[in-house]
């Protein structure tokens, strides 16, 4: 089938996936969750809020747990772009076509700019930059649990991918991979990129917008059971709900948790590279299942069903489940 065209000189510089707000009901719980399971560096915290990075990461922050006494929920997912200037063009541009974009103030880190894409879209906020903190990469006796590096990417549902998709490529984004219906012939999910490697945003079908998962790299086999080793020491084990499995490429070596509010975090292998403009996605029709886990079981259902509200927004447009038909 034919798919949109990507940009080549897209409205705004959207760089990398940078960061994501998660509203959580015990701080306590959730830091040592995130730091003792999974291994996450405190960079900041105060009564409400905890500001944790990776042990590669050397930027303030990739998760921003923030205590609620409502709902469990993400405010937002967090992509940085190159230049303060990128904000005020992408302030212009959105509203233009059915976004919307507004300046908010947010704690360490530069000017920034929640926005949505387009309607249905899920809350997407830019970042122009961010303090710098040290590396705890060759801090040996200060990494914990799983010792996860950074982020990479996040998956979302929407009700309307095809759309989702045919902005996201106006912006600049690429694809590497997308799944079509094996009737219909439209999109159902699609992997894109705006980095080195094939995934910064995945877009799914189904009730939306819904956060599915926040995904970060470690560094091996070893890591990953070290954490679902660490969860089951203490009390969590029940938390690690899929894998270690195989998606189909990008080397896609996973495990999912599921942190004490639910949100879903996946561990994932170092991806392969897609950089090159000539390199052309990978495409799979819906019957194809055993392109996306090519062996062992799928996952389980609350794996298609469960996924993170984004505060204030009541997911429509879709079936509770995704990617219902591949089996």
């Amino acid at each position: 089938m034919n798919i949109p065209p990507v940009s080549t000189s897209p409205p705004f510089n959207i760089t990398r996936a940078s960061h994501v707000r998660y509203f959580v009901k015990d701080l306590d719980a959730s830091i040592r969750f995130y730091t003792e399971v999974l291994g996450f560096v405190v960079s900041d915290q105060d009564a409400d809020v905890a500001y944790l990075r990776g042990i590669e990461e050397a930027c303030h922050h990739s998760v921003v747990l923030m205590h609620t006494d409502g709902e469990p929920a993400a405010e937002c997912v967090g992509m940085r772009v190159a230049s303060e200037d990128d904000l005020h063009r992408a302030k212009e541009y959105l509203p233009t076509v059915g976004g919307t974009a507004e300046f908010v103030d947010r704690a360490r880190q530069g000017l920034s700019l929640l926005t949505t894409f387009a309607p249905g879209a899920p809350p997407i906020e830019l970042c122009s930059g961010m303090p710098i903190v040290p590396r705890y990469l060759n801090n040996f006796p200060a990494q914990k649990g799983g010792r996860v590096l950074r982020l990479d990417h996040y998956q979302c549902v929407v009700a309307d991918v095809p759309a989702m998709f045919a902005r996201c490529m106006e912006l600049g984004f690429r694809p590497s991979k997308y799944t079509t219906d094996v009737d219909s012939g439209q999109i159902l999910s699609c992997f894109l990129t705006r980095k080195s490697n094939p995934h910064d945003l995945v877009l799914g079908q189904a009730a939306g917008p819904r956060l599915h998962h926040s995904s970060y790299v470690v560094s091996d086999l070893q890591a990953m059971f070290r954490a679902a080793d660490i969860a089951g020491n203490l009390g969590y084990g029940r938390q690690v709900e899929h894998g270690p499995g195989r998606h189909g490429p990008p080397n896609g070596i996973f495990i999912y948790f599921r942190d004490p509010d639910g949100h879903r975090i996946e561990f994932i292998l170092p991806p392969m590279q897609f950089m090159d403009p000539e390199d052309q996605p990978n495409t799979w029709l819906s019957t194809q299942a055993v392109s996306l886990v090519p062996w062992g079981g799928g996952p389980p259902q609350r794996w298609r069903e469960e996924m993170t509200k984004f505060a204030g927004i009541e997911p429509s447009g879709g079936t509770l489940a995704r990617w219902t038909s591949m089996g």
